[in-house]
């Protein structure tokens, strides 16, 4: 017998005559506990899942059925049992670093920005821009607008572009800047300036300018020598000052740290080499 880690709610009373609520498919939701189950220990039997799900052993039997099927599911040998395969990781396939640093980050720059009040984003790298991916101006009483969710920065003119620039590692910033010369010629001084200034002082600035009524502070979210984000915090222009920045500036670098070491934590510890 395989010991394996009872899960929340095992053997708990299943009742077949409860009604599925709305926008629940009760089959999908134990198909997905199932698999959930098997991806902790492999290989399992039917018993092994029950006393993991507590789940009827019909109802197991039946999805491990289907998922064989399918392909997704292997029984093998008498005393039946069961492995994932190979197609279970054309499931996670779309799911990368990038939505990674957004699912971990995203609860804990909530947290921070109800503590002091200035809304938090976090961008990550797309092409030659960067791209706001999580924004709590929704939860900030001092938004300068409601989100800036999904929008694009520049590498060059935005906080979190200057510090992504700074802090990357020299191959992709090589890249990065051939991306730039293209539309901007005079780019390669600016860039050189940005990653001496940004290194020096260990975080990006975007002070208001023209239209722009709000200043940003952001630094980069470090996994070893990768970068998979970067984390900014936005002010009205007039309070991004060096007193702001002195007074924020730790809360901004812990959080950071603190979604790198959540990152790794969520993948077993692996972190990015240093």
């Amino acid at each position: 017998m395989h010991t394996i880690r009872r899960r929340p709610g095992a053997n708990r009373a299943v009742s077949p005559a409860v009604p599925e609520r709305e926008g629940n498919i009760r089959a999908i939701a134990r198909a997905l506990e199932l698999l959930l189950a098997m991806n902790e220990t492999q290989p399992c039997t039917l018993s092994d899942l029950y006393a993991t799900t507590g789940l009827p052993k019909p109802t197991i039997f039946r999805i491990l059925s289907t998922l064989k099927k399918e392909g997704y599911v292997r029984r093998e040998g008498a005393h039946g049992l069961y492995h994932l395969t190979e197609k279970t990781r054309r499931l996670g396939a779309a799911y990368n670093e990038k939505l990674l640093v957004v699912d971990v980050g995203a609860p804990l720059v909530v947290k921070v920005t109800k503590a002091i009040k200035w809304p938090l984003a976090i961008g990550v790298i797309d092409g030659d821009s960067m791209v706001v991916r999580y924004s709590t101006m929704p939860y900030s009483p001092l938004a300068v607008r409601a989100t800036t969710l999904g929008r694009r920065l520049g590498l060059l003119d935005s906080a979190m572009g200057q510090a992504y620039l700074a802090f990357c590692e020299e191959g992709e910033r090589t890249i990065l800047a051939d991306m730039l010369r293209a539309s901007v010629p005079e780019s390669d001084a600016q860039l050189q300036e940005i990653v001496d200034t940004v290194r020096k002082r260990g975080y990006g600035l975007r002070l208001p300018k023209g239209n722009r009524i709000s200043g940003t502070v952001a630094v980069p979210i470090l996994r070893g020598r990768h970068i998979p984000g970067v984390l900014g915090m936005t002010t009205f222009g007039s309070a991004m000052n060096a007193k702001t920045v002195s007074t924020f500036l730790p809360v901004l670098t812990r959080t950071a740290q603190d979604i790198a070491s959540a990152m790794d934590a969520r993948e077993g510890g692996a972190a990015a080499p240093r």
